[in-house]
C-alpha cells in the first residue's frame, strides 16, 4: 500500500481486553458484538442456538462484563457448561438459580490474556454451521485462557448442584444455598 507523502500510515487499535487489533476507522470489538447479537435476535433460527455461548465468552473477554464475582461466575460457568457439559440446561439454569439465591462468593484474578480468538474471528460468518463452530472455538480459547479460574467454576457449578432448587411442604420452590455463605 503506498503512502501518500506527509501521510502516516494507520497505527491498529488494540482492546486493551480481548486483544482485538482494529484501524482506527474499522469496527472495534462492541461494534462487533453488537453486529453479531443482532444478527442472532434477527435471525433466530438460524444463529440463536450459540447465542448464549458468545454472549459468555464476550464477557469473560470484557471486565465490564465480569465486574461483579457473581457475573463472572454465571459467564464462565456457562462457558464450562456448555464445554464440558453438552450445554445441559438443567446444569445451567439451576447455577443461575443458586447465584441468585444469595450466595456470597469470591472473586478470583482475571487473566491478563483472555484468549488468542475475539469477536472478529466470528463476524461475518454467513454459514450458520461454519458460525457455530467458529463461536466454539473462540469459546475454547477464553475458556482455555481462565485455566487458573476452572477450578472454581467446576467448583461453584457443584455448589449449584448441591444446592438446587426443593420443594417445600407448601409447594414453593424454596433454596438450600443459605444466604450471605462466603463461597
Amino acid at each position: 500500500m503506498a503512502n501518500v507523502i506527509g501521510s502516516s500510515p494507520a497505527v491498529p487499535i488494540v482492546c486493551g481486553e480481548c486483544g482485538l487489533r482494529s484501524l482506527p476507522d474499522a469496527p472495534d470489538c462492541a461494534a462487533l458484538r453488537d453486529a453479531v447479537f443482532a444478527r442472532d435476535f434477527e435471525q433466530p433460527a438460524l444463529y440463536w442456538r450459540h447465542h448464549r455461548l458468545a454472549v459468555d465468552t464476550y464477557c469473560v473477554q470484557h471486565s465490564s462484563y465480569v465486574k461483579s464475582a457473581k457475573s463472572l461466575a454465571a459467564h464462565l460457568c456457562g462457558l464450562c457448561v456448555a464445554l464440558e457439559h453438552g450445554n445441559d440446561p438443567v446444569l445451567l439454569q439451576q447455577n443461575y438459580l443458586w447465584l441468585n439465591a444469595g450466595v456470597d462468593l469470591r472473586k478470583p484474578a482475571l487473566p491478563d490474556f483472555r484468549g488468542r480468538l475475539t469477536i472478529a474471528d466470528v463476524c461475518g460468518i454467513d454459514d450458520p454451521s461454519e458460525y457455530g463452530r467458529a463461536v466454539e472455538a473462540w469459546a475454547k480459547s477464553a475458556w482455555d485462557a481462565y485455566r487458573d479460574s476452572q477450578p472454581i467454576a467446576r467448583e461453584w457449578l457443584a455448589l449449584s448442584q448441591q444446592n438446587s432448587i426443593t420443594r417445600s411442604e407448601h409447594g414453593r420452590e424454596t433454596h438450600r444455598a443459605g444466604r450471605g455463605r462466603r463461597i
